[in-house]
């Protein structure tokens, strides 16, 4: 057994020895988190990964955490270093600090709490400076110092004191081993420390990390750049390395094949079993900083990094890397092909090639560098083409052969575009060259390729060239259209036609020529067109309707059949579904701007190793690996916020100390759900998925149960703020899908919104209390209501009886009066026609009277006397009648309160005949009937009336009228 021994450690050191020292190919895609970005100290001491996936720092500022989309920092009371850390399987983050060594529990209010573990140590070892190593096995959590490992067990603290000085701590396999400066190498059991290896062949050096490599092998580093394995309590010491004597902190585990090693001087070293370094991360290759003070590699292979002022991850295990073949002074990618196990890039500054190691599947894994071809610089090297089993350049001198590792001129002078072959027959015996200035002939003739010089031509660059099975040559032009180009029968010419939008293109630029599974097909701002010949028009290709609306510069099928294809800063591939027959499109966001733009390219070699032109060289792409490494994504709450008057954070954005809870509903219990104030009506959410590096590029959507119907479109922002929410209970949603449209379970979060005070149980209690009071007190109020309006009604009826009653009365005296009135207009209307009569009788009376005067001067006979006498008998009756006029002047100054009378006495003078008109004016007779009763004149009545005035003394402005009412 031992000579067996003894030959394995001297065949392990001479394979070692011959291995190559070449580096990988391919550079994986790294990037860099600044203090600015971080917001913690300048050193990074540890780094671990959680259950949830959520990444933690030892810094100099504290624990720092990172969920893919937000920093926290959590400081220590005394706001020291934190330099190491420790997981267990619960969630409980141990750390060991400088002068103090705890906990953090988790908090989904608070965050995460500290508790430290100072108290339960012993008095007399409480004077401890930094905690190194924190490491948990079993049942126990151990914290390493330099004077004493401190074992936490039970809520109870074991001191385990250095015979000198603890060097290191660290555990393998549920193993733990420590250095101590005398005794060397232990291990941990039953309770005590055993010797493992005690005279270790590196004295006064101390070990930097322990790992384990398989069964019963482990690998051991020391903080001078040594790399050891060690099996069977044996120690071998693996191949010296560059720098050996540096200041190695770390060392972490990336696969079974290989680990990762943080240098002070080389940044990131990658090596394999052997020891040997098989790739150099340092800031050529992406780093700000080479000073690695810790390394960890996570779930994803990505590998995380602590140097000063940064945090840098290394997306080492995804299945995208750079191919840098000038690593001093970048140049751009146009091109690539494999000719011979050897990998051709042309550039803007020539072609370099790698040979390729037979057998590695993916290409970018090849331990081999990049050279530049002698003589292909000097100018930009447009495309590399394979004919007749030859490789062909062109290039912006010319078209060129390579040979080897040696490249001739086979026509120098104008810029080469590209090669198009005339046949499909081997040997292709004429093809075209697409120039700067139009087409030329190329010839291949006994194994000779000769150039038959320019064709006769529209003179324009074709860069673009492709021909259909019917013989049709077609270039395209970016900002002019379509060229429907047609040899003569010597191909000694061409015939252009220029097609546009008139032909059914959607514009006359961003129109471009490929040719897909045997298929001349044009890409369009629009999306693919082919062209119909029987409509003699461009049409749309119904058969890739998935590329609908894609504005693509560049297509390439593979042969899975899939179509590789480039927008204006994207890459993707329209995976070919041979059952259906049609396209799922896939995105590659990780590398979205890098590709080269404007001289996009894309070359299949096999479904591992797809090579896209970029800025900076090329970018390899594992599609099978990126397919088959796909994980589905993870939804987290980062972080909850409330705002009313204030802020009030309400999630913390850190589960429960449990690892194997459901974490979709963060509050699934419906005692834990908030319940919020209602000033609390506003809130922020935070959302992000544990997923690094290159895996970063994820889409969210979410939902407010109770206040959105729909989900939101899918977005990259992870945040969502909802203002002025009503009372009431609501649940968010967010889930995340990557670009291979994977997605996650959805993960939840309840949280009620208390109504205001008016709005509260108490306060509809309270109003409801208040109506029925308000209720009851109408009831009331409408009763006496009622009982006033019911004594009202009967006031208003006695009233109503009453003003009956008087207006029966009145309407009786208003009879009486209206009856008394018409008797008293009948009487007056008869006085008046009894005053006429009267007057009239009068009047005649005085004729009559002076008719006898005038037959008493008649002297007659005695036969006349007797008639005489009759005639004066008869005449005295009449006469006895005019003493009628007393009788009625007396009746009308009844009928008119004495008139007469009272008009006598104020004015004696009248005589009666003024009294007589004075009688006839208060009877309101008009001149010409008092004309008629006095058998006088109009004018005799005018005058007397006049002389009445002047009796009377009547003012000018007073009618005689009037003053006769007066009296």
């Amino acid at each position: 057994m031992k000579r067996f021994a003894i030959l394995f450690f001297i065949l392990f050191s001479v394979f070692s020895n011959m291995l190559s020292a070449q580096e990988l190919l391919g550079l994986p895609l790294v990037y860099n988190y600044g203090k600015s970005v971080y917001q913690g100290g300048s050193r990074t001491w540890d780094i671990k990964q959680d259950s949830h996936g959520i990444m933690y720092f030892g810094n100099s500022e504290g624990l720092l955490t990172f969920d893919g989309r937000y920093w926290k920092t959590f400081s220590l009371p005394n706001h020291t270093n934190i330099r190491s850390i420790w997981i267990d399987a619960e969630d409980r983050i141990y750390v060991g600090g400088q002068g103090d060594f705890g906990y953090f529990e988790r908090s989904p209010r608070f965050g995460l709490i500290y508790h430290s573990l100072q108290d339960l140590v012993p008095q007399e070892f409480r004077n401890f400076a930094d905690i190194w190593n924190t490491v948990g096995v079993g049942q126990s959590v151990f914290f390493r110092g330099t004077n004493a490992i401190f074992e936490l067990k039970d809520e109870k603290i074991q001191v385990h004191p250095a015979d000198v000085e603890w060097y290191y701590m660290g555990q393998s396999g549920g193993i733990l081993y420590a250095q101590d400066k005398k005794n060397g190498l232990l291990e941990f059991r039953d309770n005590k420390w055993n010797p493992y290896i005690k005279h270790l062949p590196f004295k006064d050096v101390k070990i930097a990390s322990l790992l384990s490599l398989g069964k019963d092998r482990l690998l051991l580093s020391t903080l001078n750049n040594e790399t050891y394995t060690l099996q069977n309590r044996r120690l071998m010491k693996l191949h010296a390395q560059e720098g050996e004597g540096s200041y190695t902190p770390s060392i972490a585990k990336i696969d079974d094949s290989t680990f990762v090693v943080g240098n002070a001087k080389e940044g990131c070293q990658i090596r394999n079993l052997y020891g040997k370094t098989i790739q150099k991360i340092g800031v050529r290759e992406g780093l700000q900083n080479k000073n690695v003070t810790s390394v960890f590699v996570d779930r994803q292979q990505n590998i995380w990094m602590g140097t000063d002022n940064v945090i840098s991850v290394i997306s080492y295990g995804s299945a995208i890397r750079y191919l840098r073949p000038n690593m001093e002074n970048d140049v751009t990618g146009y091109s690539t092909l494999m000719f011979n196990h050897t990998l051709y890039l042309s550039s803007s500054n020539g072609v370099y090639y790698a040979a390729i190691k037979e057998g590695v599947a993916d290409q970018s894994r090849s331990p081999t560098v990049f050279s530049l071809l002698p003589g292909s610089d000097g100018g930009e090297a447009w495309r590399l083409e394979q004919l007749n089993g030859q490789l062909l350049l062109g290039h912006n001198k010319g078209l060129f052969q390579i040979a080897g590792y040696s490249i001739k001129p086979l026509r120098q002078g104008m810029g080469t575009w590209k090669l198009l072959p005339l046949s499909m027959v081997y040997p292709i015996k004429e093809s075209l060259i697409g120039t700067y200035q139009g087409l030329e002939l190329l010839d291949f003739s006994q194994g000779l390729f000769s150039i038959k010089g320019p064709l006769d031509g529209l003179s324009d660059s074709f860069r673009f060239l492709e021909q259909d099975e019917k013989g049709i040559i077609w270039a395209s032009h970016p900002y002019r259209g379509i060229y429907r180009i047609t040899l003569s029968d010597d191909k000694k010419s061409y015939r252009a036609q220029l097609c546009d939008h008139k032909n059914g293109l959607p514009a006359d630029y961003q129109n471009y020529v490929f040719k897909i599974k045997n298929q001349v097909v044009f890409a369009t701002e629009k999306g693919l067109y082919f062209y119909d010949d029987k409509m003699n028009r461009f049409m749309p290709a119904k058969q890739f309707a998935a590329f609908k609306d894609l504005t693509i510069r560049y297509l390439k099928d593979d042969q899975e059949g899939n179509i590789w294809f480039c927008t204006k800063k994207m890459v993707g591939v329209g995976r070919f579904d041979s059952r259906h027959g049609t396209y799922h499109l896939i995105n590659f966001p990780e590398i979205e701007g890098m590709n080269t733009t404007g001289f996009e390219h894309i070359y299949s070699v096999d479904q591992n190793n797809i090579y896209v032109g970029a800025e900076k060289g090329a970018i390899h792409i594992n599609y099978d690996k990126y397919l088959k490494k796909s994980i589905k994504p993870v939804a987290m709450l980062s972080q909850i916020v409330a705002t009313g008057k204030g802020d009030s954070l309400i999630f913390a954005g850190f589960f429960s100390n449990t690892g194997k809870r459901n974490q979709r509903s963060l509050n699934s219990e419906k005692d834990s759900i908030p319940r919020l104030p209602s000033i609390f009506n506003s809130f922020r959410f935070s959302f992000s998925s544990p997923s690094y590096g290159i895996n970063q590029h994820l889409e969210f959507s979410y939902k407010l149960s109770g206040y959105d119907d729909d989900w939101s479109s899918w977005s990259p922002q992870s945040e969502k703020a909802y203002t002025n929410l009503p009372d009431g209970q609501y649940t968010f949603f967010v889930k995340v899908r990557n670009n291979l449209n994977q997605q996650s379970d959805v993960a939840e979060y309840s949280f009620i919104v208390l109504p205001p005070w008016y709005k509260t149980l108490w306060a509809k209690m309270f109003y409801f209390l208040l109506a029925m009071l308000g209720v009851f007190g109408l009831i009331r109020l409408r009763k006496i209501e009622r009982y006033k309006q019911q004594l009202k009604h009967e006031r208003q009826l006695q009233q109503l009886r009453y003003i009956h009653q008087l207006e029966i009365e009145k309407n009786e005296k208003e009879i009486v009066k209206l009856n008394n009135e018409k008797l008293a207009h009948e009487v007056m209307a008869k006085t008046k026609e009894l005053a006429s009569t009267s007057m009239q009788l009068l009047e005649n009376s005085g004729a009559l009277i002076k008719v006898r005067d005038e037959l008493a001067k008649l002297d007659t006979g005695d036969d006349e006397d007797s008639n005489l006498k009759r005639i004066n008998t008869l005449l005295k009756d009449i006469e006895k009648n005019s003493a009628n006029w007393n009788q009625f002047a007396s009746h009308f100054d009844e009928l008119n309160d004495g008139f007469l009378t009272n008009l006598k006495a104020k004015h004696p003078s009248l005589s009666r005949n003024d009294l007589k008109v004075c009688a006839y004016l208060k009877l309101h007779f008009t001149s010409k009937q008092i004309a008629q009763l006095q058998n006088i004149t109009v004018r005799g009545v005018e005058i007397h009336r006049y002389r009445l005035r002047k009796k009377l003394q009547i003012e000018t402005e007073l009618s005689l009228n009037d003053y006769l009412n007066t009296i």
